[in-house]
């Protein structure tokens, strides 16, 4: 098998491309790898004859120095812009407009699920990827939902003890648009009852063409979880309806309509550390 002086990162959202750009920038040799077909993990576009929904996280808000000094050179840079009525920003042209510059030069394998890990006297290998075949990496680092990371870790169960604690919460997520624009003043709402978590009107966002009225629909953590094995269909209506209900608005039929399930969309639960680290492994977590 080759032996390479490389980092190996899994999760291609956020926090695995901020970690591999600060690797990379740093002169180590980096690949990443993702189950999923784009980047940056939540922070993702849906695109569909025209449409573009941002399905996942709607807005950002940081809160922390670095988050916001990100979010400040990303907007300088033409990649992000204020929403005013959501008090956060979003990416242009759509979410995952914000993570393209972070990924630019990166080694980014996507729809490479990595399925097991093992770690030998030479190094981790990967199992899954066909582009990590043959390949010892030297440092391995998750930066994936704990209990993605929890199932990995399944052969140091003293690692999986340590992430235990930290919790996922799920969330149903609905897109639709319409051809004529609904009779609201609604462009962004937070709510804390009935199905529906939030509530966002794609159109009023900086920078959009739409084809249409579009909106996103997130559906609470309890609902989510409630509903979590539900069939795409069986969602849709319930959704739909307490959508037009917290609008006040006449039942209208979409001129399209999707829906996407999360299963690890929030952190319900925090570590209450930013990372693991295990020297003698050469895994961060």
């Amino acid at each position: 098998m080759q032996k390479t002086d490389q980092i190996a990162v899994i999760g291609a959202g956020l926090a695995g491309l901020t970690v591999a750009r600060a690797l990379v920038d740093r002169g180590h040799s980096v690949v990443i790898f993702d189950k999923g077909r784009g980047l940056g993990g939540r922070m993702a576009s849906r695109r569909k004859d025209g449409w573009r929904f941002d399905h996942g996280a709607v807005a950002l808000r940081p809160t922390e120095d670095a988050f916001t000094a990100f979010v400040n050179q990303s907007e300088a840079q033409g990649n992000a812009a204020h929403w005013k009525d959501a008090g956060g920003w979003t990416g242009l042209p759509g979410m995952s407009g914000l993570v393209k510059p972070v990924a630019n030069g990166l080694t980014i394998h996507t729809q490479a699920e990595v399925t097991g890990l093992d770690r030998g006297p030479d190094g981790w290998t990967l199992r899954g990827p066909a582009e990590a075949a043959g390949i010892y990496f030297d440092h391995l680092i998750l930066a994936i939902p704990q209990p993605q990371a929890h199932r990995l870790l399944s052969p140091w169960p003293y690692l999986q003890t340590q992430i235990e604690p930290a919790e996922m919460a799920p969330c149903w997520t609905q897109m639709v648009g319409f051809e004529t624009p609904l009779p609201t003043d609604v462009t962004y709402a937070s709510r804390n009852e009935g199905p529906i978590s939030v509530i966002a009107r794609e159109t009023a966002k900086p920078g959009r063409d739409l084809p249409g009225d579009g909106w996103v629909i997130q559906a609470s953590a309890d609902w989510s979880h409630e509903h979590l094995e539900r069939d795409r269909a069986e969602v849709e209506t319930p959704l739909l309806d307490a959508f037009f209900t917290a609008l006040d608005c006449a039942p209208v039929t979409p001129e399209i309509g999707m829906v996407h399930r999360w299963r690890y969309a929030q952190t319900a639960k925090p570590l209450g550390q930013a990372y693991l680290h295990d020297a003698s492994l050469g895994l961060s977590v």
